[in-house]
C-alpha cells in the first residue's frame, strides 16, 4: 500500500513538474530557476540532515556517491528537462521527458547485457514513433523547437542511467542526509553556473510574477525534497523500472494540466501521437516488470 501510494504521488508530481517548468521558466531564466530551487530545497534540509548525521553519520564514500548521484540526477536530468521545457509547450515537453524506461532497457542491454526480447524491441521502437510523430505534429502547429526535443530526451536519458547507477553505488544509510549531499553539490555548481556568466544580475525579481513564485515553490518542496526523496526510496527497494513507472502516466497529467493552465492546445494529432509513445514506454514496462 506504502510502495503503491509513493508511486501515485510520483505519477501526479512529475506530471506537474513540466507545467511548473514552463511557468517558472518563461519568467525566470530557466538556470537560474534550477539555482534557485536546488538552492533553496538544500538551504531548508540543512538543518534537519544535520540533525540525522548526529544519529547515522556517513562516510566520505558515500557522501561523494551521493554527490556524483545529484549531478547526474539534479542536473544531467532535471535541469536539462526544465531547459528542454522552456522551450517547448509543456505538454509536448512531458510526452518527451516519458522516455526514461526506453533507455532503461537499452542501457540494461549495451551495459549490463540483458537480453532484448521481441516485445522490448516492439516497445522501443513503438515509443520513437510516437516520439518522432509527435515532433512533426508539434513542429507542425508551431512552438515547436528541435533542439528542446533533444534536451528533454537527453534528460530521461540521464534520468534512466541515474536509476540504474543509484542501486550499485554505496550510498549514506540516512536518505535525508543522501538527499542534503546531492542537493548541497547541485545547488554549487549551478550557482557557480550562474554567477560566472551573470545570468542572476539581469533577473529583475520584483517583475517575477506570482505565478513563478508559486511554480517555485511547488518544484522546491513537492518535487524536490518530497517528490524525490519519494523516487529514491522506491528505486532502492524495488526495481528501477517499477520506480520509473511514473513515464506513462506524468505525461497524462502534464497534458491535462497545461490545458487547462496554460490554454496549451490538446488537438487529435497530438493525443495519438503521445498514445503511440506511451504505449511503448506501457509496454516496456509491463515487459520489464513480467521478468523481474
Amino acid at each position: 500500500m506504502l510502495v503503491a501510494s509513493a508511486v501515485g504521488y510520483q505519477w501526479f508530481y512529475n506530471g506537474a513538474n513540466f507545467v511548473a517548468f514552463k511557468i517558472g521558466g518563461d519568467a525566470i531564466p530557466p538556470i537560474v530557476l534550477a539555482a534557485m530551487r536546488f538552492g533553496l530545497a538544500a538551504v531548508l534540509i540543512l538543518p534537519l540532515a544535520l540533525r540525522h548525521w548526529r544519529l547515522r553519520p556517513a562516510s566520505g564514500s558515500e557522501l561523494a556517491s551521493a554527490a556524483g548521484l545529484g549531478l547526474v540526477m539534479l542536473i544531467c536530468s532535471q535541469t536539462l528537462a526544465l531547459l528542454g521545457t522552456h522551450l517547448l509547450p509543456a505538454g509536448v515537453a512531458s510526452v518527451f521527458g516519458s522516455s526514461a524506461p526506453i533507455f532503461l532497457a537499452l542501457f540494461s542491454w549495451a551495459i549490463l547485457r540483458k537480453r532484448l526480447g521481441l516485445r522490448k524491441v516492439c516497445g522501443i521502437a513503438l515509443g520513437f514513433v510516437g516520439l518522432a510523430l509527435m515532433a512533426y505534429f508539434s513542429y507542425a502547429g508551431g512552438g515547436f523547437r528541435p533542439l528542446g526535443a533533444a534536451l528533454t530526451l537527453a534528460a530521461s536519458a540521464s534520468w534512466a542511467a541515474g536509476s540504474l547507477w543509484a542501486r550499485r553505488l554505496r550510498l549514506p544509510e540516512d536518505p535525508i542526509v543522501a538527499l542534503a549531499a546531492q542537493l548541497i553539490t547541485t545547488a554549487l555548481v549551478l550557482a557557480l553556473a550562474v554567477g560566472t556568466t551573470g545570468m542572476f544580475s539581469r533577473v529583475d525579481m520584483s517583475e517575477v510574477p506570482i505565478s513563478a513564485w508559486s511554480a517555485l515553490a511547488f518544484l522546491v518542496i513537492a518535487s524536490t525534497l518530497v517528490g524525490y526523496t519519494v523516487f529514491l526510496a522506491v528505486n532502492a527497494q524495488v526495481s528501477p523500472t517499477i520506480a520509473n513507472t511514473f513515464n506513462y502516466a506524468a505525461p497524462v497529467v502534464a497534458l491535462l494540466l497545461s490545458a487547462f493552465l496554460l490554454g496549451e492546445r490538446l488537438t487529435l494529432p497530438k493525443l495519438l501521437s503521445a498514445g503511440v509513445a506511451l504505449a511503448g514506454v506501457a509496454l516496456m514496462v509491463r515487459v520489464s516488470r513480467e521478468e523481474e
